[in-house]
């Protein structure tokens, strides 16, 4: 489609939709989707899980940024990203630079009854007030990010609604 941003990123809290969005947004606009955390675990022949437990989170976070950065220059991309990727600042200089980005923003009890319980969402496993202390401070770098693409609700939304939310703000956008 026409001016449409040859690199869309979409970030978000996890339980957002962004890589269910994404696919569908990919396959409708007849661009490549990459999950970055598959991205990230495909380059260091890991599983996050293991990446995680070798090099902690600075290591995970450095193989993020790097995964990220090869990103930068392709044409035709919808990305997925973890729910970390936009807070660190090398990644939302990548971000403002380089991709369009989309922030999939989800309520916490949204998020709570989509992502809750799910055992490969680590995350979800923790206290409730340890995880709503992390959406709430993730919140800030997705808004500012957001301000820079578009910000879409996602409570209550089917993905395709979603989707096709995201294609019509690209489509004015362009």
């Amino acid at each position: 489609m026409r001016g449409i941003p040859p690199r869309i990123a979409l970030i978000g809290f996890m339980g957002s939709g962004k890589s269910t969005v994404g696919r569908l947004l990919a396959k409708r606009l007849g661009y490549r989707f990459q999950d970055l955390d598959d991205l990230i675990e495909e380059k260091a022949g890991k599983t996050i899980r293991e990446i995680f437990s070798a090099e902690g989170e600075a290591g995970f976070r450095d193989l993020e940024s790097e995964a990220l950065g090869s990103l930068a220059g392709a044409s035709g991309l919808v990305l997925a990203c973890g729910g970390g990727a936009a807070v660190q600042e090398r990644n939302a200089a990548c971000f403002r630079e380089s991709f369009f980005c989309v922030y999939l923003k989800v309520g916490f009890e949204e998020f709570l009854r989509r992502a809750g319980g799910d055992p490969a969402r680590p995350l979800s496993a923790r206290p409730r007030a340890e995880v709503q202390e992390l959406y709430d401070s993730r919140l800030p770098a997705y808004r500012a990010l957001g301000s820079t693409g578009q910000t879409i609700c996602t409570d209550g939304k089917s993905p395709l609604e979603v989707a096709e939310d995201v294609l019509a703000r690209l489509v004015a956008a362009s």
